[in-house]
C-alpha cells in the first residue's frame, strides 16, 4: 500500500525492504522528487524517471547479488540513483566520503573488497586510479560525468514489478557504512533491509508531513543521517533538493524553502551567532526590542514544547515579537519550516533555547551508524530542552554501571565487517555498546554527558567529562570552537578558535590572526569568558590556561571528520607542541 495513502493516520508504513520505496515512486508520475541547481536553475527529477533510471543502472551494474560496489560522491540525484540501482540488484554499496583523501578511500575499497566503484567527478576517479595497484578486486569505474553513466540509464527490458522489489529478503545486506574514525580505523558497519526500515517505519510517526513537502539536503549522502531522511522524503513524496554547497546554503534556503531541514548543530550555531552579531549592531533601541523578543519567546518556550495554546496575552505579545523581530530569522531560513531536526553531534543547549526563544523549534536526536541511525529523537508533544528525547518505541536503551550507554532492537547492525573481535566487544547479549556515556530521567528521556573514549582522567585520579565544558566555553559570542585537553596531566587546558568577527565587532584588530591570538587585549577578551565557565564548575574541572588557535578547524585538515566532528587526537597532535606549552 502506498505510503501516500497511509501517513496521515500516522501509521507505521511497514516497510520490510528498502526497494519498496523504489517501487512506490512508480506511482508518483512526473511528481518531483529531487531537485538540483544547474546554470542558476533549478532542475528537478520526476519520480518516473528517478524510478526507471535506478531500474535501468540495476540491470546494468556489473556485480553479482552479495558483491560490493562503492559509491564515492558528493550528494547528488547520481548517488540515489546509484544507491537504489545496487539496492535492486542485491549488490551491496559501501558509501565513501568524497572529501576523503586517496590513500583513505583505498582502505575502504580493499577492506569492503569492493569490485567497481561509482564516482562523481574525474578527480575522484584520479584518486581510485593512484591507488589501483593495490585494489585488486577492484573491476571497474563508472563515472557520473562520462558517456558510460548516460549509457547505463538508457531503458533496459521492462523494469522490475513492485511484488519483485518487494520479494526483497530482509534480512538481506544492504549497505556496508564505514564509520568516519574519530578514534581510529574506519570500520564496515553491517545494516540489512530490516536495520535500516526499522527504523524508518517509527521515526518519523509523530510529526506531520503534508502535500508539497520540500527539504534542502545539506549533509552529504555518505552520512547516515542524510541518508535516513533522503529516505524519508520518498517515504512522504517530498521533494529533496541538493544544496550547491556550504556557502550556498543560506541563499538556497531563501530560494528553496524547505519545510524540513536536518542538519548537524553548527549550521544552527551559525544562524544564532549571526542573528546575535546582526542584533548587537542594531541602534540602542532595536537591541531592546531584541531583548524584549527573546524574553517573550521564554515565556512562550513550555508551551512550544508541550504544544499547548498559551494564554491570550502571550499570544499577542508573541504576536508582535514575531512581527518585530521572529519573522526576520524564519525568513532567513525560508519562511516556511515546519519541522527543524539536529544530530550527528550535541546541540548546545544555548543555541536550542535561542532558536526556540526566536520561535524556532530544533528537535534534538541521538544514533549512531550501528543504530540506522536513531536511538531517540525529540518529537511533538514529547520534547525536552538539553535532552536528545525519548527513545523510538522500538529501541531499548538501560545505562551500564560506568554510565555507558547500551541499545537493543531492531535497527541494531550485525557487527563490523570482517572484524569478529570488535563485533563481539561491540554486541554482548544483543546490547550495543554505544561508547556514550549518559543517563535518563524518570520519564524516559535520555541526556547524553561525552563520549567514554573522551573522558579524561588527570594525574590526581579525577574524571572530566570535556563536552559539557566545551558546550558552556562555546556559549560566549567570542567562542567558535573549544577542545578541552588534560587526560594525564595535572590540570585542563583549552584550545579556543575565535569567532572573529565578533572580535572585530569589541573593536579589536584582527587582520592578522596569528598576532591577534597573542594581543594581551585580545586575551584578556578570552580571559573572561573563561572566568564566567570556571565559576560554574567544580574545582577540578577548571582550566587553568588556554590557547587562541588562529585557524578554524577543516574536513581538509583533518581536524574535522566528515560529519563535522573535532578528531580530538589529530588536534592534539597537530597542536602538541602549543598543549605543551601550556604544561610548562
Amino acid at each position: 500500500m502506498p505510503i501516500r495513502a497511509q501517513w496521515k493516520s500516522r501509521e507505521s508504513p511497514g516497510l520490510t525492504s528498502l526497494n519498496q520505496l523504489l517501487g512506490w515512486c512508480a506511482d508518483g508520475g512526473e511528481a518531483p522528487r529531487l531537485a538540483r541547481k544547474q546554470a542558476g536553475v533549478w532542475q528537478t527529477l520526476s519520480c518516473a524517471r528517478f524510478f526507471a533510471q535506478a531500474c535501468a543502472l540495476s540491470r546494468r551494474i556489473e556485480a553479482s547479488p552479495g558483491e560490493r560496489v562503492a559509491i564515492l560522491a558528493e550528494s547528488s540525484p547520481e548517488w540515489l540513483i546509484a544507491d537504489f540501482a545496487c539496492l535492486a540488484a542485491g549488490v551491496i554499496d559501501v558509501p565513501i566520503y568524497p572529501t576523503l583523501t586517496a590513500p583513505q578511500v583505498a582502505h575502504i575499497l580493499r577492506d569492503s573488497g569492493a569490485i567497481g566503484a561509482f564516482v562523481s567527478t574525474a578527480e575522484q576517479k584520479a584518486k581510485i586510479i593512484s591507488q589501483r595497484a593495490e585494489l585488486p578486486a577492484l573491476r571497474w569505474i563508472c563515472c557520473f560525468a562520462d558517456s558510460d553513466w548516460t549509457e547505463r540509464l538508457a531503458p533496459a527490458g521492462a523494469p522490475p514489478t513492485l511484488a519483485e522489489l518487494e520479494a526483497t529478503p530482509a534480512s538481506q545486506l544492504a549497505t556496508l557504512l564505514y564509520t568516519s574514525g574519530t578514534t581510529g580505523t574506519p570500520k564496515g558497519v553491517m545494516l540489512t533491509h530490516a536495520n535500516l526500515c526499522a527504523n524508518l517505519n517509527v521515526s518519523t510517526m509523530d510529526f506531520y508531513f503534508g502535500e508539497g513537502e520540500r527539504r534542502l539536503s545539506i549533509l552529504p549522502l555518505s552520512h547516515i543521517t542524510e541518508r535516513h531522511i533522503a529516505y524519508v522524503d520518498m517515504l512522504y513524496d517530498a521533494t529533496t533538493y541538493f544544496a550547491e554547497s556550504m556557502e550556498a546554503v543560506a541563499a538556497n534556503l531563501i530560494e528553496v524553502r524547505p519545510t524540513v531541514l536536518v542538519s548537524v548543530p553548527r549550521l544552527y550555531e551559525k544562524i544564532a551567532a549571526g542573528v546575535r552579531a546582526q542584533a548587537a549592531a542594531k541602534p540602542a533601541l532595536a537591541r531592546r526590542i531584541f531583548a524584549w523578543s527573546q524574553l517573550v519567546g521564554r515565556e512562550l518556550a513550555p508551551h512550544r514544547l508541550a504544544g499547548t495554546r498559551p494564554p491570550r496575552r502571550l499570544r499577542w505579545r508573541a504576536h508582535i515579537a514575531h512581527r518585530l523581530v521572529w519573522r526576520k530569522l524564519r525568513d532567513r531560513m525560508g519562511g516556511a519550516l515546519t519541522k527543524c531536526i539536529s544530530g550527528g553531534a550535541p546541540l548546545g543547549r544555548d543555541v536550542a533555547e535561542f532558536m526556540l526563544a526566536m520561535s524556532v523549534v530544533v528537535d534534538e536526536g541521538y544514533g549512531l551508524s550501528e543504530t540506522s541511525p536513531v536511538i531517540a529523537l525529540n518529537r511533538p508533544g514529547k520534547r525536552r530542552l538539553g535532552s536528545v528525547g525519548q527513545p523510538l518505541p522500538n529501541v531499548e536503551v538501560r545505562v551500564a554501571e560506568d554510565g555507558e550507554l547500551q541499545v537493543r532492537g531492531p535497527s541494531v547492525f550485525s557487527g563490523y565487517w570482517n572484524l569478529p573481535q570488535e563485533s563481539a566487544a561491540a554486541l554482548r547479549d544483543g546490547w550495543f555498546q554505544t561508547g556514550d556515556i549518559g543517563h535518563q530521567d524518570k520519564d524516559g528521556f535520555l541526556y547524553i554527558t561525552d563520549r567514554k573514549k573522551d573522558l579524561i582522567k588527570t594525574s590526581g585520579g579525577k574524571f572530566i567529562a570535556p563536552q559539557p565544558i566545551e558546550a558552556l566555553l562555546k556559549r560566549s559570542a567570542l567562542i567558535a570552537e573549544a577542545v578541552v585537553i588534560g587526560d594525564g596531566r595535572n590540570y585542563a587546558v583549552a584550545l579556543l578558535v575565535p569567532q572573529w568577527p565578533e572580535v572585530a565587532r569589541r573593536g579589536l584588530t584582527c587582520d592578522d590572526r596569528a598576532a591577534a591570538c597573542a594581543n594581551a587585549a585580545v586575551r584578556a577578551l578570552f580571559q573572561q569568558a573563561l572566568d564566567e565557565v570556571n565559576a560554574t564548575l567544580a574545582r577540578f574541572e577548571t582550566i587553568k590556561k588556554f590557547a587562541l588557535l588562529a585557524q578554524e578547524f577543516t574536513v581538509e585538515s583533518g581536524e574535522l571528520t566528515p560529519t563535522v566532528k573535532v578528531r580530538r587526537r589529530a588536534v592534539e597532535a597537530r597542536h602538541s607542541a602549543l598543549i605543551a606549552s601550556l604544561y610548562d
